[in-house]
């Protein structure tokens, strides 16, 4: 496998991204039951901006090009999930900007960068059912593989394992931050759909990376 990730190559994700958050666009308004029941539709929604905005981002860096996906999907989605998605985006573009391509240390910087965004914006931890719990588990996982000398596949690998079972890790949690701590108890025993949407996106990503290109 190819150790590095070029801007085709994100590209080519994010097309992936707007055609597997549609496939589970029905799961995940499903997860979002006990709050508004839309976080399906708002990904799609917002991944179709993003795969309207591929075509102009041709030939640009991979900061570039991850960052405007972030202001795209915001602009046409604008939701909670959508300020942390462009925040998350922005952050992760800010420490690849200019590059053509990246390998293992610069998704490990990317995935910090968007995390401290992320904890930024929605004034979140671990702990408290949102994003990070499946973000904070999965950069560890990068880390602790490009520390340990692991390639660019058995790290990615490694690090969708983490993030399953960091989305998992929100089922027994009970939401503190935002609009579903309203519900509090109710969230308790129900996987959270920001994290969930978060995980296929990285999913997308690993898939393409391992299997698809």
């Amino acid at each position: 496998m190819n150790e590095s990730i070029t801007s085709q190559d994100v590209l080519a994700i994010l097309a992936k991204m707007a055609d597997d958050l549609e496939a589970q666009k029905d799961y995940l308004c499903e997860l979002d039951s006990i709050g508004d029941g839309d976080q399906g539709v708002t990904m799609a929604i917002g991944f179709q901006a993003v795969r309207e905005a591929l075509p102009a981002l041709a030939g640009a860096d991979i900061g570039t090009i991850v960052s405007r996906a972030g202001m795209a999907f915001n602009g046409k989605a604008a939701s909670t999930i959508g300020a942390l998605f462009q925040t998350a985006c922005m952050r992760a573009g800010r420490e690849v900007r200019g590059k053509p391509e990246i390998g293992l240390p610069d998704l490990v910087r990317m995935f910090e960068a968007a995390i401290a965004g992320v904890k930024e914006r929605g004034k979140a931890n671990v702990g408290d059912k949102t994003v990070l719990d499946m973000l904070v588990p999965t950069a560890e996982s990068l880390r602790r593989s490009w520390e340990g000398g692991a390639n660019l596949e058995q790290a990615l690998r490694a690090s969708l394992e983490a993030a399953e079972n960091g989305v998992k890790s929100t089922i027994p949690m009970r939401s503190a931050i935002g609009r579903a701590s309203w519900l509090a108890d109710r969230t308790v025993g129900h996987q959270d759909p920001g994290a969930t949407s978060f995980y296929l996106m990285w999913k997308s990503v690993v898939e393409y990376l391992t299997t698809q290109r």
